[in-house]
């Protein structure tokens, strides 16, 4: 019994170490000069919204933050947005970074990004990473361990000052052109490609995340040929079906959505340019604003920001390209 207590003692003092350290240890600015990892930044942007101010919210992989535009979305449609997609972003991954934006924000619809579906490693792999991720959610020295090299006498204080926001609004931008000549990938079949449980474990929990905080789920496949087939298509939609939850393939609608594969794609049809995400982006808003109750906020003064912000994204845009 005195074994016992002893043990039980040492975790106990280990776990205070550790959620000490990582109140230290945490990024008090959401930038990457103050810690917070490259391939974070833009997703991290949605930290210096403020709460409860956004009524999307978009996670998936890169086809995510290549594909759909919150600001074009804004412009057409008065939709506030943000995609906190990362690349190669996994399903446990996701799954974290929604209970993150989930602290502040109360969205009434959230959008997984359906190649996520396809990003999987061996059995044992994927395990480790989810129990990375796990630790890192609460434990965050497990994630910013190497900042110890750059604390400042600002890192000593509990206080969090996540200020720097993105116009963007996670959405990365690029104007290169590289044409897609591989003809028609989208051709109907049976066929289905099957999804390893170690990534429906963690959708599946993103499905029940959305239904106990009482918002809306949309699977949404962002058009990309080098990535996605029927045979994808059918399984994500078995899925759906079997979870109750609705499904949008976008690869469906090229035609609709007037994608030209010349020139559309920044990298021979993996991703999409920044003409494409305009396209795509247009077609989403629309999709959305007939079928969502989400309020159109161009004209209310509360949202007078995004306005502001609209015209600095048309300039990003316009002079410069995010993977320059």
């Amino acid at each position: 019994m005195r074994n016992f207590g002893k043990i039980v003692g040492f975790w106990g003092i280990l776990l205070l170490l550790l959620i000490q350290c990582s109140i230290l240890f945490v990024p008090k600015r959401n930038t990457v000069k103050d810690g917070i990892l490259n391939r974070d930044s833009h997703a991290y942007g949605i930290l210096a919204e403020p709460a409860n101010s956004l009524d999307v919210i978009v996670v998936g992989d890169s086809e995510g933050y290549s594909g759909i535009s919150p600001m074009v979305m804004w412009k057409e449609r008065g939709i506030t947005s943000f995609v906190c997609s990362q690349s190669g972003q996994r399903s446990a991954e996701a799954y974290y970074m929604l209970k993150n934006a989930l602290k502040r924000q109360n969205p009434k619809l959230v959008i997984l990004e359906t190649d996520l579906f396809y990003h999987n490693r061996s059995v044992p792999t994927e395990i480790d990473h989810a129990l990375e991720y796990m630790s890192q959610y609460y434990l965050p020295v497990f994630k910013y361990h190497d900042r110890w090299k750059s604390l400042t006498a600002r890192d000593f204080s509990p206080k969090q000052d996540f200020d720097q926001k993105d116009v963007m609004k996670g959405y990365y931008h690029s104007k290169k052109v590289t044409p897609y000549q591989g003809g028609e990938y989208m051709i109907k079949s049976d066929g289905r490609e099957s999804v390893d449980q170690t990534v429906t474990f963690w959708t599946d929990r993103i499905v029940n995340l959305c239904r106990e905080k009482n918002i809306s789920l949309l699977l949404v496949g962002v058009t990309s040929p080098k990535n996605w087939d029927y045979s994808r298509h059918n399984t994500v939609n078995d899925y759906a079906i079997k979870n109750n939850v609705p499904f949008l393939d976008l690869n469906l609608f090229t035609k609709d959505i007037k994608i030209d594969w010349n020139k559309d794609s920044r990298d021979g049809g993996d991703h999409l340019n920044t003409s494409g995400a305009e396209k795509l982006s247009k077609y989403l808003g629309t999709y959305l604003a007939a079928r969502y109750p989400l309020t159109d906020h161009r004209n209310d003064k509360n949202y007078s920001e995004w306005n502001r912000e609209l015209e600095q994204y048309l300039i990003n845009i316009s002079e410069k390209d995010a993977s320059s």
